[in-house]
């Protein structure tokens, strides 16, 4: 059998996100159904740090993005699923509930969420984020 991708796990590990309403997440694809979500990776250097023994400290940052309705009333609803999910991240962190990633040492939010683009009656929201792991030589 395959083994899975690290995205693979991040997604299938926010899909447990009680907050979701839907719950299924995607990746480097979000619907135009309000409640869509995804993961779309962020191109950056993976490597932080170059350990001494030749292990290596490497990254993963990515936005979470989320298509929802986009009105006066429902952008206050947006604001409080932005917050609610990154204290949910928070909680993970601090309990030490991590993706299944060998030699993770956190998952974060980088910022809370933010609109990326608007129609008349949607919005993208995303939320950088971060999951740092090291790697053994």
């Amino acid at each position: 059998m395959t083994e899975k991708s690290k995205i693979e796990i991040i997604k299938e590990f926010i899909e447990t996100c009680p907050y979701l309403k839907k719950g299924k997440v995607n990746v480097d694809y979000i619907k135009d159904d309000p409640q869509s979500y995804s993961i779309d990776e962020t191109p950056v250097d993976p490597v932080l740090i170059d350990f001494i023994d030749g292990g290596r400290r490497l990254q993963i940052q990515f936005d979470f993005s989320i298509q929802s309705n986009f009105s006066v009333l429902e952008n206050i609803k947006n604001s409080k699923f932005c917050d609610d999910f990154t204290e949910w991240i928070y909680k993970q962190n601090k309990t030490d509930n991590l993706p299944k990633i060998d030699g993770i040492c956190w998952i974060k939010c980088l910022g809370r969420g933010t609109i990326l683009q608007t129609t008349d009656t949607t919005a993208i929201y995303v939320i950088p984020m971060q999951v740092v792991y090291d790697e053994d030589f």
